[in-house]
């Protein structure tokens, strides 16, 4: 089977209706519920911060005749280091698609269905990882795009939605001020001390930042990006996405409070810090996104695609070569 028929054979199944399930009132809120914690999408078991919250939001949206709201916080760019930067790639697609089909589990028990909400962190990333408003801008335009031509995929009830934090401001100096303010509480708290960084913290730095010419020369410097990574969730105009009690956060990892996805059924690595390929499995594929490490140890040839998406990774794919 040919890559293309693969996806677009997914993307048909995808698109097909799904009955609306008859729930008795009363146990309505129980079985979204278990729609949501269903372990076809979670990579590990949700803590009680998390199934608590899921519950806040869930009891929101059906008393008010709403779409449960679920959605991440994300970078709101691809990496750099890959060639495929700044647009979005087949990584991005494939989770659209693992993503949709787990709307469509909800919206098969809930008649209001679910919207899922990527929001991008694009202005904090553009500072924390020196990137410019032009590489985050051109990731916010082609992921549109590529949400729009999805959106025609989608089965009903199911609704995707795209926020940028940058566009919250008219002046983003008012969002280095924020990120000034809640540094400085941060030291205050801690005495002036620096955060202390895991082995693992350090390598995603590393990996993250595209280094200013002598950044480095700070034999601390690592701990003074952490300092401002940790400092984003505490400014003002983030905090109350944060503390939404009307929405469900997922994340591609395990965090506290948060249901995680991945970004595929078979890849945890974060969309937009990995590129999408397929591995041969039987008659057809498995959807991977890997990351620059396994990127770099993996074989690959490239087969020609046209799906129709605009942007320039959309016209062909990875296939990974398996012994």
């Amino acid at each position: 089977m040919k890559a293309q028929d693969y996806i677009l054979k997914k993307l048909d199944v995808l698109r097909q209706p799904e009955p609306l399930q008859d729930i008795a009132p009363d146990k309505l809120e129980e079985a979204i519920l278990a729609k949501v914690l269903s372990k076809k999408f979670r990579k590990y078991k949700a803590d009680t911060k998390a199934i608590n919250i899921c519950k806040r939001a869930i009891h929101h949206a059906v008393v008010n005749e709403q779409p449960v709201k679920i959605g991440p916080l994300f970078g709101g760019n691809k990496l750099w280091r890959f060639d495929e930067a700044p647009e979005p790639d087949w990584a991005e697609l494939f989770n659209l698609i693992y993503i949709a089909r787990w709307m469509k589990i909800i919206a098969s028990v809930y008649e209001y269905g679910a919207n899922f909400e990527y929001y991008s962190q694009d202005t904090s990333v553009e500072r924390l990882n020196n990137l410019s408003r032009a590489e985050t801008g051109q990731y916010t335009k082609t992921f549109r795009e590529l949400l729009n031509w999805f959106s025609k995929h989608l089965p009903d009830r199911v609704t995707f939605s795209y926020v940028c934090h940058s566009e919250m401001f008219d002046d983003e100096n008012e969002y280095d001020k924020e990120l000034y303010e809640a540094k400085a509480k941060m030291l205050a708290k801690s005495g002036g001390k620096l955060p202390e960084m895991s082995e693992a913290q350090k390598r995603a730095t590393e990996l993250n930042v595209r280094l200013k010419p002598g950044q480095d020369d700070d034999p601390q410097w690592r701990e003074k990006v952490e300092l401002e990574h940790q400092a984003i969730f505490a400014t003002r105009t983030l905090l109350p996405h944060l503390l939404d009690e009307t929405m469900i956060h997922t994340s591609a990892g395990s965090f506290s409070g948060h249901i995680a996805t991945g970004s595929t059924k078979y890849s945890i690595a974060k969309f937009w810090a990995s590129v999408g390929v397929l591995q041969p499995d039987g008659g057809g594929y498995k959807d991977l996104a890997l990351s620059p490490t396994q990127l770099g140890s993996a074989q690959f040839e490239w087969q020609n695609i046209n799906l129709g998406i605009s942007g320039k990774n959309f016209s062909k794919i990875r296939i990974i070569k398996v012994d």
